[in-house]
């Protein structure tokens, strides 16, 4: 097994179990109650010690997932003025463990951060603050109290009423997502959902009824700093204030695209940190534990390839050494949870059944890598395809006993390893990007570019004279012609891709939300399907009849779970039990 996969560790160096500080860095762990850990990730001051502690509480859903690198950014400024800093994801989101549609998520919630708390005292720091963003300053402050005695409370574009914030999201939901079917009573917002009483709960908070005596600031966007619930807010907490910029693009951004406001969070970092005494009081040590086991199923986290991408195994008794593994591929520049979460659920759901898995963020994303000020990661990159091979690489298993799965650009991610390293089977959700040569102004609008001037104009309009090109002439381009241009990366051919999964022998199922199944036929897809269908290694593609491409609808993420777990089943041979899906959703076959 190739060495480059490490032992869960501190990114940099290893600190000896016995060493009497630990030194400094960024160290991903478990911690709190052994039946059901929260994952978090500690950051170390360079020096080993720290002036006090702060723990960041993040937002939910779709928020905390574009708001991940961010969060980092501000644990990282606040490290380097002496502060030990604890991100983390409450119970049932995120890394931790349980589920996040139970009954009494919200109670778990609140005592994941007053569990965070005592594990950051328990580094040996006896000052400690908090943060919230967004939720997570309305959870912050309903458990303040719970805390101790607190150094400051710093509340980033916080919700002051739990009510409000629901109706907002439930409305959003609908009007930007879909409307679920009222045969599950679940609550939906945008990348999570509650149980109804969960809902409930969550109604009742209200962040003007906080009690502490620590100094507060409260940071908002000019829009929003002179509503009646924020002038209530700050009345109530004598709160210093802050003027956010620039928050649209990082937690409401209008694609895949998130703006880290690296000035505000600087601001953030520097009166939080003036809270806190001036010099160094105390060594840290971090307990910090690589491996978490809840009902038989072990997490391990690890650390892949040279670039040391974060990663995390699970597995069970089970699963043997070498034998069947899925591999996830993140979405976007997402982090490695997966569509509302859909990732960790099946992670610890297939061991279950001797299928290992690992889910893992490549450079740029979550846990791997530092964030700079002017982070612009780029969706499709030679770097992302080198991590996406790494990920097969050191799964543990060879090639032909690995099943990969991702969504949208994930999807790529894996067509390309697959048909790269030749896997067991691929499971596509969504895919936009069926090219398999990338032409740089062909891919314009679809890539990061920090290119201005001349150069950046001329391929701008390039990209649209093609667009506009291929839109008009594509009812009269022969299928020959169209295959021709498609494989000199000039316009996207499905059969392109699928054929060399084929030729691979790649068990390849897609699954096509309806927008992507439009893009699908409008690259001519079903052509290329009739073709390839008398092949050994036939792929097979599925349109779904309602739901988004992103999977933040309820009932369509339900029914391609369950089609995953169906394609994990049949490539491996092996019956794996699981709810069927409480609305089905029309499926055809194309």
């Amino acid at each position: 097994m190739n060495s480059s996969r490490t032992a869960p560790r501190r990114i940099g160096s290893v600190p000896a179990e016995s060493s009497p500080r630990t030194t400094g860095g960024k160290y991903p762990t478990w911690f709190g109650p052994s039946d059901a850990p929260f994952f978090g990730t500690v950051h170390v001051p360079s020096d080993g010690r720290a002036r006090g502690g702060v723990v960041l509480c993040p937002p939910l859903g779709k928020e905390q997932v574009d708001s991940y690198r961010g969060m980092t950014l501000l644990a990282q400024k606040l490290s380097a003025q002496g502060l030990l800093v604890l991100r983390f994801d409450y119970s049932g989101t995120g890394d931790s463990w349980g589920d996040q549609d139970r009954p009494d998520a919200i109670s778990h919630w609140q005592r994941s951060i007053v569990e965070a708390v005592e594990f950051v005292r328990g580094c040996g720091v006896s000052e400690v603050a908090l943060v919230g963003l967004r939720v997570g300053a309305l959870l912050a402050c309903s458990v303040a109290a719970e805390c101790g005695p607190l150094t400051a409370v710093t509340l980033w574009d916080p919700v002051v009423k739990g009510r409000s914030y629901l109706h907002e999201q439930r409305a959003l939901y609908s009007v930007s997502v879909t409307t679920d079917s009222d045969a599950d009573p679940r609550v939906s917002i945008i990348g999570a959902v509650l149980h109804p009483d969960s809902a409930a709960g969550f109604a009742a908070l209200d962040a003007t009824k906080t009690r502490t005596d620590a100094p507060v600031l409260i940071a908002t966007r000019a829009e929003r700093g002179d509503s009646k619930p924020i002038r209530k807010l700050v009345d109530a907490l004598s709160a210093d204030e802050h003027t956010l910029s620039g928050h649209d693009d990082f937690l409401e951004p209008s694609d895949f695209e998130v703006i880290i406001p690296a000035a505000d969070i600087a601001s953030l970092a520097t009166w939080t940190a003036a809270k806190f005494p001036t010099e160094p009081t105390s060594d840290v040590r971090v307990q910090h534990r690589s491996l978490a086991t809840v009902d038989d199923i072990h997490e391990n986290i690890e650390f892949l390839g040279k670039q040391q991408l974060f990663a995390i195994r699970s597995s069970s008794d089970r699963c043997l050494p070498g034998g069947p593994t899925v591999v996830f591929y993140p979405t976007a520049n997402e982090h490695r949870v997966g569509p509302v979460r859909m990732w960790v659920d099946l992670a610890r759901l297939l061991p279950r059944f001797g299928i290992s898995t690992v889910r893992f963020d490549r450079r740029g994303t979550g846990e791997s890598g530092t964030v700079s000020d002017g982070e612009l990661t780029r969706l499709y990159s030679d770097e992302g395809n080198e991590d996406a091979l790494t990920a097969v690489q050191q799964s543990g298993t060879s090639p032909e006993n690995v099943l990969v799965a991702g969504m949208c650009s994930g999807s790529w991610y894996s067509s390309f390893a697959a048909r790269e390293l030749g896997v067991r089977a691929a499971v596509l959700l969504n895919t936009l990007d069926w090219t398999t040569r990338r032409l740089e102004f062909v891919k314009r609008s679809s890539m990061h570019t920090e290119e201005t001037g001349l150069r950046a104009r001329a391929l701008d309009r390039l990209h649209h004279w093609g667009v506009r090109t291929k839109n008009a002439l594509q009812p009269r381009i022969p299928y020959a012609l169209w295959i021709w241009l498609g494989r000199r990366g000039l316009i996207q051919v499905p059969e392109i891709s699928l054929r060399l999964l084929s030729d691979r022998e790649v068990q390849t199922r897609v699954l096509l939300s309806p927008t992507d199944t439009t893009w699908f036929e409008t690259n001519r897809g079903p052509e290329g399907m009739r073709r390839l269908q008398n092949r050994t290694a036939a792929p097979s593609v599925t349109s779904f009849e309602s739901g988004d491409h992103s999977l933040y609808g309820r009932d369509l993420r339900e029914n391609v779970r369950a089609e995953l777990i169906a394609a994990t089943s049949a490539a491996f041979d092996v019956e794996i039990t699981a709810p069927s899906p409480p609305v089905p959703v029309g499926r055809v076959r194309l």
